[in-house]
């Protein structure tokens, strides 16, 4: 909580923060879920699995739970059953079903396609890489682990670094500030329309990933464009060399 970012007043949503994409990039921010790895499917199955196990929770939630993506647990699950929910019970839950979730995708890790290759190539690039993430400590840990694709990532903001969860920008200005990035110099890849808002609240410039929403959804949310993977050749416009080309013409 040392961090400034984390410090700021709440954050009121407003109308998208005006961003300059012939502003050079220095720094290119992942969201984790839905982005490094289409995890939301497991997330669902997760939540299927422990809502039958538990009865205080209603069947009805899974239909809902699927347009939440980018929130954290204590926030969906008060969202779904009201701001009555103690601490202990959303900590309970939420970590409960955590643990389901990782058991489900621990052998079922797969990169969206090109990831690791556009990390290398933006690594090459003198792009600094962060990662902005809704998720547990537990879960991050599992994923970056997996053929160390944590050695990519210079910054690391997660659920507890927070006090607030997007669409408020905290996570994403963190990320930003142990980079040592002017907001306005990086770019986010996001999956969900909240991650998305979060990103232009933050005044960083957003690509949307079509892994969970609609192109429309995201675009409306403030994304500028969107891919369906990493093996988009549009990527390549977003190396310094090739904005400054563009600049020249």
């Amino acid at each position: 909580m040392e961090f400034s970012a984390v410090r700021s007043p709440t954050f009121v949503q407003s109308a998208f923060a005006g961003t300059d994409s012939s502003t050079p990039l220095e720094a290119l921010i992942f969201d984790m879920d839905g982005v490094l790895c289409d995890t939301m499917p497991y997330h669902l199955k997760a939540w299927a699995r422990y809502i039958v196990e538990t009865p205080e929770l209603p069947d009805s939630m899974i239909d809902r739970l699927s347009r939440m993506g980018g929130k954290r647990n204590s926030e969906l699950l008060r969202e779904l059953l009201g701001e009555h929910l103690t601490d202990a019970e959303v900590q309970l839950w939420g970590s409960s079903k955590e643990a389901v979730y990782r058991d489900l995708i621990r052998q079922e890790i797969t990169w969206l396609p090109g990831l690791t290759e556009w990390l290398q190539q933006a690594r090459q690039a003198g792009l600094k890489i962060g990662l902005g993430t809704s998720a547990c400590r537990e879960n991050v840990d599992l994923l970056l682990a997996h053929q160390d694709l944590r050695n990519y990532f210079e910054a690391t903001v997660i659920d507890t670094d927070v006090i607030r969860g997007k669409p408020d920008p905290q996570c994403y200005l963190l990320v930003a500030e142990r980079l040592g990035v002017s907001p306005s110099r990086c770019l986010v890849f996001e999956d969900a329309t909240a991650g998305v808002k979060a990103a232009r609240n933050a005044n960083m410039r957003c690509w949307g990933v079509l892994t969970t929403e609609t192109e429309s959804e995201l675009l409306a949310a403030g994304a500028e464009l969107c891919i369906r993977d990493f093996t988009d050749s549009r990527l390549v416009s977003l190396f310094p060399e090739a904005a400054s080309e563009s600049s020249a013409v």
